[in-house]
């Protein structure tokens, strides 16, 4: 069977707007302001802003990155599952729990930058700039490739792995924590106080 040539132009368009980070970030802020804006929110929806809120992020290089690499390098794979599982639940809880305790105020405008490819393109960082009563927020997405998209589908696509806010870099921030926490206790400490603060954040 013949494909004709616009057919296959129709086809590499929505493949390319599949893979467009911007589009990708755009249509989720999209989503999640769009729940956010209930005036209530049943347990169902809660999910879903967990979903819109985290969905993009690959916690388990989030995880790894914000290790240091002597401890990284001496942990086995299911203490490496087990940590990243619950600094998701953590994040997951703590962004829910941000969003139960905080009235909801959509920016007055939100200006996205182009794109800025790196490492032959297999990383990406987006920059946004989001106003609200006169004050600019920026935000930077540092994405890459991942065979793991939301949804479960098996096709590359780009998951975030670090959100910088004015500066403030969430990777380096719980790296920094991280780091404090074992200068003086174990590994397995650690993540007890991870899955504390997830457990309380969920409450």
């Amino acid at each position: 069977m013949k494909i004709s040539p616009l057919l296959l132009a129709i086809a590499c368009s929505f493949a390319f707007a599949a893979q467009d980070p911007v589009a990708l970030l755009k249509k989720n802020d999209t989503e999640l302001q769009i729940a956010l804006k209930k005036k209530s929110h049943t347990p169902k929806d809660i999910e879903n802003i967990k979903r819109l809120s985290s969905g993009l992020f690959d916690f388990a290089k989030m995880a790894e990155r914000s290790l240091p690499k002597k401890t990284l390098e001496g942990l086995d794979s299911s203490q490496k599952a087990t940590f990243a599982k619950e600094f998701q639940r953590m994040i997951e809880n703590s962004s829910v729990n941000k969003f139960k305790n905080t009235t909801f105020s959509a920016s007055d405008s939100t200006v996205y930058e182009e794109p800025k490819y790196k490492k032959d393109s297999a990383e990406v960082w987006v920059s946004i700039h989001s106003w609200s009563k006169g004050k600019d927020m920026l935000m930077v997405y540092k994405m890459d490739k991942s065979s793991a998209l939301p949804g479960g589908k098996d096709s590359d696509g780009w998951r975030v792995w670090d959100l910088v806010i004015d500066d403030l870099s969430t990777t380096k921030n719980y790296q920094d924590q991280f780091k404090s926490i074992l200068e003086t206790k174990p590994f397995s400490e650690l993540i007890k106080i991870i899955k504390d603060k997830a457990d309380e954040y969920e409450k």
